[in-house]
């Protein structure tokens, strides 16, 4: 099972995804269109705001707006509130050639639901064009408007899809008391306005003192702040990449040894209900809460259709075992065939096929996360502004007039 479930989180299964994804038109001054960055962890330690073109593009300056939950509002009786969280692991566009301020295409990943996601990572990263990728600034300006956090990713892939363990080595380089690395990390957050990095490093070959390396760079970046991390159930404390597909013994370090290390924990796939339980028994004897665990669950290929063990992480009537985190949601748009088409899957995967939050009944087993997750709003005081757009559309107006016709997209707007 762990070798069927392995591609979905390595550099081959990123490429080719994003090879089938919707085309984009070239804009007319190509050489003019800045880009998202990316980086290896060599290339990183030469990045400067002040000389990298792209930097005032990439730079968002929204707040992480806070918002509520409130029991008392659901809008389906089955959810529960205060409970487990949602993290949503989305590809946008490539690694490389990903705009940072839409381009001039209607269809994109425009993003609805966001009162349903805690957390998103700005999902990419390959070995073909680099292994560290910041969020572009419309996905944050999005994303903190509604409360949410972003992420961008530390990718180290296996060997048999180009990884290299003298990435990782190159990562967990000291200076001294210094990780190098760690402090561009720490810099670029800061800068770019996101708040953590997703680090999944399944990368064969490493052993104890590099698993060490890299809990001790994790805790040294948390101290440099304010920047979050979530670690990907992967790499273990002895050195292998050996998938637990649940919190143990052989992981629990990368969560706290015992002072904290990640905030969160990315749970493989493969886990049932024995494996959930066990690992929210031991959160709780690490003192930590056992809803920083997203236990995940790959939607890339199946988006709806895929076979989830709801009752294991959302049991009905009773508390939330874990959290839920959402590998390539953004299915929904890939496999659609129009905007319209995208909305449609979009809101069938998030509320469910009736299209309404507060009626979840379905003949399905995918009933929506709004059948388990209670909604959250930004909206907690007066005035509420909006523009009544996910951020793409077939034509622009401004004040009520046409201003451009033709396909765009920006989540800024």
């Amino acid at each position: 099972m762990r070798r069927r479930l392995l591609p979905a989180l390595c550099a081959a299964t990123v490429v080719a995804a994003l090879l089938t994804a919707p085309a984009r038109p070239a804009l007319a001054a190509a050489g003019d269109q800045p880009y998202a960055s990316y980086w290896y962890p060599d290339s990183i330690l030469d990045w400067d705001p002040a000389t990298d073109p792209d930097a005032r593009f990439n730079r968002s300056r929204v707040p992480l707006r806070p918002r509520a939950q409130n029991a008392a509002l659901k809008a389906n009786a089955h959810a529960r509130a205060g409970e487990g969280r949602v993290v949503s692991l989305v590809s946008f566009a490539p690694t490389s050639a990903n705009p940072s301020q839409g381009s001039l295409d209607a269809s994109y990943y425009a993003f609805g639901h966001w009162q349903y996601v805690d957390r998103l990572v700005f999902w990419g990263g390959s070995a073909a064009e680099g292994l560290i990728l910041a969020p572009n600034p419309t996905v944050i300006d999005a994303a903190h408007r509604n409360g949410v956090k972003v992420y961008g990713t530390v990718f180290f892939p296996p060997e048999v899809f180009g990884g290299r363990l003298q990435w990782v080595r190159d990562f967990v380089q000291r200076r001294g008391s210094s990780y190098p690395v760690a402090d561009k990390l720490v810099q670029v957050a800061r800068h770019y306005g996101f708040d953590g990095w997703f680090v999944n490093q399944e990368t064969e070959g490493g052993d104890a003192a590099l698993a060490t390396e890299l809990r001790s760079l994790i805790k040294y970046a948390r101290a440099k702040g304010p920047v979050e991390f979530m670690w990907y159930d992967a790499m273990t404390e002895s050195g292998p990449v050996d998938w637990q597909e649940a919190l143990t013994t052989a992981n629990d370090a990368f969560l706290g040894d015992p002072e904290r290390v990640s905030d969160s924990m990315f749970l493989d796939f493969g886990w049932d209900a024995a494996k959930l339980r066990s690992s929210r028994a031991l959160a709780g004897a690490l003192g930590r809460d056992e809803h920083e665990l997203y236990a995940g669950i790959d939607t890339e290929a199946g988006g709806y259709d895929t076979s989830v063990p709801w009752d294991a992480v959302f049991p009905a009537g009773r508390p939330h075992v874990t959290s839920l985190g959402i590998y390539r949601p953004e299915w929904t748009w890939r496999s659609s065939s129009s905007p319209a088409d995208f909305r449609a899957r979009d809101s069938r995967f998030w509320v469910g096929a009736n299209g309404d939050p507060s009626d979840t009944s379905s003949s399905s087993a995918w009933k929506g996360l709004a059948h388990h997750i209670a909604e959250s709003t930004p909206v907690t005081g007066k005035p509420f502004v909006t523009g009544f757009n996910l951020g793409h559309g077939d034509f622009y107006n401004v004040g009520g007039v046409r201003v451009r016709d033709g396909g765009w997209n920006n989540l800024s707007v």
